[in-house]
């Protein structure tokens, strides 16, 4: 055996077995059954096990795995061309730092048109919470609780806003008193403002002094229009200090969505000034179907933005057995300001607000110079998750839509997978029983080389850690019929010298010799095209595209390379003189 000969058969059964090691994950994922994934579920060192092999394994596409679907539409109101392709840029940038953090294996964001981001999340299997990731604008702000002395010119100034056109919006029969005996809030900074209410309402319209200024059984329907006429706004909020040391306002819940249109109105941000009404992030529960909301007058100028915010991490809140929170850190120069702020203002309430709600508003009990502080609320563990997510990735810098949205289930997938495979074997299957009635012993060194071309690609796949899709398995057939065309090639071309009367060696060493040229530039052209649709192309394209152009370098290797190898030395006798071709 000569030398160059030695070097390409060490070449192909490296590669082989490289190929072979590198499909073990995926063959092991395989074989973990649906029944062993959920039992891992309550087992962290399994679960930890089995997302260890598939994270080595092919990844699926959105058509395989099943997922989800999205087209968020940027809201580019107001901006110039180049604000809007920056603020689309933006948005994709922050999209992606969320969707890496989110944990979804390989996801795929792209603009579509001016204005719209298109979002694969293959493998998703909570829809809902990625779309309030995704959707949510995450803005985190610090702004300051108005005095209660200020709480009624507020209110007036409101009333007065509304009280000509009031919107056409259900409000409340009757206001709702709450519960003296409920919690008291915390008075640690580290401490929520959402002290839940523990005993029910034992008569809930007991007490309308506080809002009417009358008793409630002398409250007539004719009165109470005329009030709600004359009072719009405040006749959708219920007086009620004690509940929360912060702010007296608490809302119906039925009643938030309107009360929510007047604090959007353009004229409400006029009219107000430096001041803000913002609702609490969570509703309280009252027990017998109540719930109410507590609404808070804030600085309309906060004292620290998100944007100060280095690092956010969920924790468990130490005053909540099972509850968790999130803990934050800033810069140094947001430490600066929140240890002044907090110096001048002891005593005071802070609110926490995110998006215009307020999950906690803690008292300041003296200067933090630390820079860190925690945000509580009513969180679980994956929503405290999802916040820290939110405020570690950074906020959106415009508000989005969900303008599309569509759910590929697991079992679509594995009936894609299922439709692929059976059409690639099928293929398969009619190619090697051609080649081998044709070509015969030649024949075999052919399937012999299809096999390991199927297993060097998809090697290829699981190492570079790339995507199988429905059309990815396309080009992989696609593929297949490339391979054979090659070996076809490289036989016809030895038939040819054999009809010359050489001997056998020589017509395999003149018919590999004859047909590489073709079959490379042949190959060549095509790895061009395969280029260009893996340049430009996206989605479906793409995933066809990656399969094609890794399937030409590995079939002209296994045509050019693996299978002369197995001629040569089938045929390194000299004295042979036939051979089945």
């Amino acid at each position: 055996m000569n030398r160059s000969l030695q070097i390409r058969a060490g070449l192909t059964v490296v590669i082989l077995l490289l190929s072979i090691y590198g499909l073990l994950p995926t063959f092991k994922a395989l074989s973990i059954s649906a029944a062993d994934r959920e039992a891992a579920q309550g087992d962290p060192t399994r679960l930890a096990e089995i997302e260890a092999v598939d994270a080595k394994a092919i990844r699926r596409g959105l058509d395989l795995k099943g997922g989800m679907y999205l087209v968020l539409e940027v809201n580019q109101e107001g901006m110039s061309a180049s604000e809007a392709q920056d603020a689309l840029l933006r948005v994709k940038e922050i999209l992606y730092n969320r969707v890496d953090k989110f944990g979804v294996s390989e996801p795929e964001i792209t603009t579509f048109g001016s204005s719209r981001i298109v979002v694969k999340l293959p493998g998703l299997q909570d829809p809902e919470r990625a779309k309030r990731i995704l959707g949510s604008t995450a803005q985190l702000e610090f702004r300051m609780v108005r005095p209660v002395e200020e709480v009624s010119e507020a209110l007036e100034t409101m009333d007065a806003i509304f009280r000509t056109d009031a919107p056409e919006t259900a409000v409340a029969d009757d206001p709702l008193e709450i519960p003296a005996e409920a919690e008291e809030e915390p008075t640690e900074l580290a401490a929520a403002d959402t002290a839940a209410v523990d005993s029910a309402v034992a008569d809930p319209f007991a007490d309308l002094d506080e809002v009417l200024g009358t008793e409630s059984d002398a409250v007539a329907e004719a009165e109470m229009a005329a009030f709600q006429a004359e009072h719009p706004f405040t006749s959708l909020i219920v007086a009620q200090p004690g509940i929360l040391q912060s702010t007296p306002l608490m809302v119906l819940e039925r009643n938030v969505n309107a009360l929510q249109l007047m604090l959007d109105d353009a004229r409400t941000k006029r009219q107000l000034r430096d001041l803000e009404f913002q609702l609490h992030r969570d509703p309280m529960n009252l027990g017998d179907g109540q719930q109410v909301r507590p609404l808070f007058l804030v600085d309309a100028r906060p004292v620290l933005t998100g944007d100060q915010l280095t690092e956010a991490i969920p924790t468990a809140d130490p005053d909540r057995p099972g509850g968790w929170q999130v803990s934050f850190t800033l810069n140094n120069r947001g430490a600066r300001v929140f240890a002044k702020a907090t110096a001048e203002n002891v005593g005071r309430f802070l609110a926490i607000s995110l998006d215009g709600r307020v999950p906690s508003a803690p008292v300041i009990q003296g200067r933090i110079p630390s820079g860190q502080g925690v945000i509580q609320g009513t969180f679980t563990n994956a929503e405290a998750s999802d916040l820290a997510l939110l405020l570690r990735a950074g906020a959106l810098p415009t508000d989005v839509e969900i303008a599309e949205e569509r759910t590929v289930g697991p079992s679509l997938g594995r009936d894609s997978i299922k439709m692929g495979v059976s059409a690639a074997l099928y293929g398969s299957i009619l190619v090697i029983v051609f080649m081998l009635i044709y070509y015969r012993t030649s024949g075999l060194v052919t399937v012999c080389a299809l096999v390991s071309n199927i297993v060097i690609l998809m090697a290829v796949l699981a190492q570079f850690d790339l995507v199988l899709t429905l059309p990815g398995i396309a080009g992989i057939i696609l593929t297949v019929g490339m391979a054979v065309d090659a070996n076809v090639l490289i036989n016809e071309r030895i038939r040819e010298e054999i009809r010359k009367q050489k001997t056998i060696r020589a017509s395999v060493q003149s018919g590999y010799a004859n047909a590489t040229r073709t079959i490379v530039d042949a190959n060549v052209t095509t790895l061009i095209a395969g280029g260009i649709l893996l340049w430009f192309g996206t989605g479906p394209i793409k995933g066809f595209a990656v399969t094609l152009s890794i399937g030409i370098l590995t079939s002209m290797f296994t045509a050019l390379v693996m299978t002369r190898v197995i001629m040569e030395f089938m045929t390194r006798n000299q004295g042979q003189q036939k051979m089945s071709i």
